[in-house]
C-alpha cells in the first residue's frame, strides 16, 4: 500500500500537483502506522511528501523535513551513508525548512531583513501601527542590531498580509507555527483539563510517544503538574502546547475512490489563514499505539509511565518499538492457530500484570531478534517489579 501511494504521488507531481498533494495525506499516515524509523521506506516516502508539499507550499512540508531529519539523526555512521548518498537533495534543503520551537531571539539575515522592507513598503503600513517602536524597526533593518525579539517579529507578521510560499524566511514560518499552537492550546488546555486525570495522563503520554518532540519534554514535571492541577500556560512550552494540541487532531476520512476523481484546487497560503495541521505520519503512529494504551491496565498506567522515565535513551526506543508493534499486529486475524506464537515465558509476567493481549504481545516479542530480543527481556523485567 505504501510503495502504491509513493508511485502514485511520484508520477503525479509533475502532471497534477493538487491531486498528488492529496495522496500524501494516505501515504504519510500508512507509512507511520506500518513502519520503523530506519527503514528505507521512510526515507524514500518522506523524499516523495517533501517534494510534492513542497510544490504545492503546503505548510506541513516543513514538519516533513523535520521528520526527515530527526530519523536520519538516529541512525549510525554506516546505515546513514547510503540514505545520504540516495536522497542528497532533500538532505542538502533540510537547513532551510528545519526549525524548532523554542522562543529564543531570531538572526537578522539578508534574507529577512529584504522580506520586512519589502511588505511594509508594498502595504504603506504606517510603524506607529505596528505595535513596535520605529526606533526598534530602523535599527533591526539598518543592521545596528543583530537580532529580533520574536514578540516584535510577532507584531510586524500580525501587521501585514502576505502570501507563504517556501521562500518565506523560516523564522516567519516559525513565528506563524507558534502563534497557531497559542491559538489552538487556548482552546485545547481547558477541554483536556476537563478530562479525569487518568485519562489526561494516557492521552498526554500516547502523544508523547508518537511526535519527535519528546525529546524536548519532561514527562514528570507535566504528570506531576496534571496531578496537582497546576498545569497552566504559563508553564507551558510550545513543545507541550504542541502534545497537548495533538491529542485533539482527528485522522481525516479519506476516500480513496475519490482522491482521483475530485477535482482538488491549488490553495493559497496567507499569514492571515495559515495553520499547521497534525502531520499524518504522526497520526498514523498515534493510531496503533493507541491499541497498546487501550489494554494497559488502568490500575498500572502510572507505574508504567514511571518504569518508562526511569529507562535510558536506548531502551525507551526498544520498549517504544514493542509498543508499536503491539498496535501494528494487533488486528492480524489470519495466521492459523497452530502457527500463532504463543507468548514466551520471559514476558509472560509483563503481558498479565498490564493486562495486554496474548496474540500481539507475542508477535510483538518476536519481531525482536538476537541482543535486541535480550535488551527487550531485561527491560521488561524491571517493568514487572
Amino acid at each position: 500500500m505504501v510503495q502504491a501511494l509513493n508511485n502514485i504521488s511520484w508520477w503525479l507531481k509533475d502532471i497534477n500537483k493538487e491531486k498528488a498533494l492529496a495522496f500524501t495525506l494516505p501515504l504519510g499516515f500508512y507509512l507511520g502506522y506500518y513502519f520503523d524509523d530506519d527503514n528505507f521506506k521512510v526515507f524514500n516516502s518522506l523524499d516523495t511528501v517533501f517534494q510534492v508539499q513542497k510544490n504545492n507550499n503546503d505548510p506541513l512540508v516543513y514538519e516533513t523535513a523535520f521528520i526527515f531529519s530527526r530519523c536520519l539523526s538516529q541512525l549510525n555512521k554506516s546505515e546513514s551513508e547510503p540514505i545520504k548518498n540516495t536522497f542528497k537533495d532533500i538532505i542538502n534543503q533540510l537547513k532551510y525548512y528545519v526549525f524548532n520551537l523554542d522562543n529564543n531571539q531570531h538572526r537578522g539575515t539578508p534574507k529577512l531583513r529584504d522580506f520586512i522592507r519589502k511588505e511594509i513598503g508594498k502595504e504603506k503600513i504606517p510603524i506607529d501601527s505596528m505595535n513596535i517602536s520605529e526606533k526598534t524597526l530602523k535599527e533591526f533593518l539598518f543592521e545596528e542590531t543583530q537580532y529580533i525579539q520574536p514578540s516584535t517579529l510577532r507584531n510586524i507578521i500580525d501587521a501585514l498580509e502576505f502570501e507563504i510560499d517556501t521562500s518565506t524566511p523560516i523564522c516567519i514560518i516559525k513565528e506563524l507555527k507558534k502563534k497557531d499552537i497559542d491559538k489552538k492550546f487556548e482552546i485545547n488546555l481547558e477541554k483536556f483539563k476537563n478530562f479525569p486525570k487518568e485519562r489526561q495522563i494516557s492521552e498526554l503520554f500516547t502523544s508523547y510517544l508518537v511526535h519527535y518532540y519528546k525529546e524536548k519534554i519532561d514527562l514528570k514535571k507535566i504528570i506531576k503538574e496534571i496531578e496537582d492541577d497546576s498545569l497552566i500556560e504559563e508553564r507551558c512550552d510550545y513543545y507541550t502546547k504542541e502534545l497537548v494540541n495533538s491529542i485533539f487532531e482527528r485522522n481525516p476520512k479519506i476516500e480513496f475512490n475519490s482522491l482521483l476523481t475530485n477535482v482538488q484546487e491549488p490553495k493559497i497560503h496567507t499569514n492571515k489563514n495559515i495553520t499547521f495541521n497534525e502531520h499524518p505520519f504522526y497520526l498514523g503512529r498515534k493510531e496503533v499505539v493507541k491499541r497498546f494504551m487501550k489494554d494497559l491496565n488502568k490500575k498500572n498506567l502510572k507505574e508504567f509511565i514511571e518504569n518508562y522515565i526511569g529507562l535510558n535513551a536506548r531502551q525507551k526506543k526498544t520498549i517504544e518499538k514493542f509498543i508499536m508493534n503491539y498496535g501494528r499486529y494487533y488486528d492480524l486475524k489470519d495466521i492459523p492457530k497452530e502457527f500463532t506464537p504463543k507468548v514466551p515465558k520471559e514476558i509472560n509476567s509483563f503481558v498479565k500484570k498490564y493486562t495486554l493481549k496474548r496474540k500481539p504481545s507475542a508477535i510483538s516479542f518476536y519481531v525482536f531478534e538476537g541482543e535486541e530480543r535480550e535488551e527487550l527481556v531485561e527491560i521488561v523485567k524491571a517493568f514487572e517489579i
